[in-house]
């Protein structure tokens, strides 16, 4: 595996998470921690980082082609008090990108934040677009089956 550094902080690639869950060549998206139904994601990572001042958060995207890009996001807290979201902390992360042989570790320098509505805004954003994504999914799903439909039902009529 090449390990390559971006020279790109850990911002920009949650800018890039964010741009590869707004393609339409997604096929599945997979998180952890993992989220029961009737939890909602950024509870789950806020709670997390409230009782222990660190989370790990793992995002995995798959593509049509069969490519796959994971994000991995360590948010450390060093500020305030437990059982609050940290006051201070850095965020450090990679990509693993595999595409065919080709695998790539791409490497981010850490973050830091001073401000607890910082992280939390950014863990709401991050799980509105994870939501938004899945939806979009599901949506292109339908859409791909209702084409294989249609080019099968003028396949058997002879037009």
């Amino acid at each position: 595996m090449e390990v390559v550094n971006t020279g790109k902080n850990v911002m920009d690639m949650l800018n890039e998470l964010f741009n590869d869950l707004n393609r339409d060549d997604l096929s599945l998206i997979e998180r952890l921690p993992y989220v029961r139904e009737y939890e909602r994601y950024r509870d789950v990572i806020t709670n997390i980082l409230r009782e222990f001042h660190i989370a790990l958060v793992l995002v995995r995207i798959t593509f049509n082609d069969g490519s796959r890009k994971g994000y991995v996001f360590l948010i450390r807290g060093e500020g305030g008090e437990l059982g609050k979201i940290p006051t201070s902390g850095v965020v450090e992360g990679y990509v693993v990108s595999v595409k065919g042989n080709d695998r790539k570790k791409l490497l981010y320098s850490p973050a830091t934040f001073n401000r607890a509505e910082d992280v939390a805004a950014r863990i709401m954003e991050f799980a509105n677009m994870y939501r938004k994504a899945e939806e979009r999914i599901s949506q292109l799903q339908l859409l791909r089956e209702a084409e294989k439909d249609y080019a099968l039902f003028y396949e058997e009529a002879g037009d």
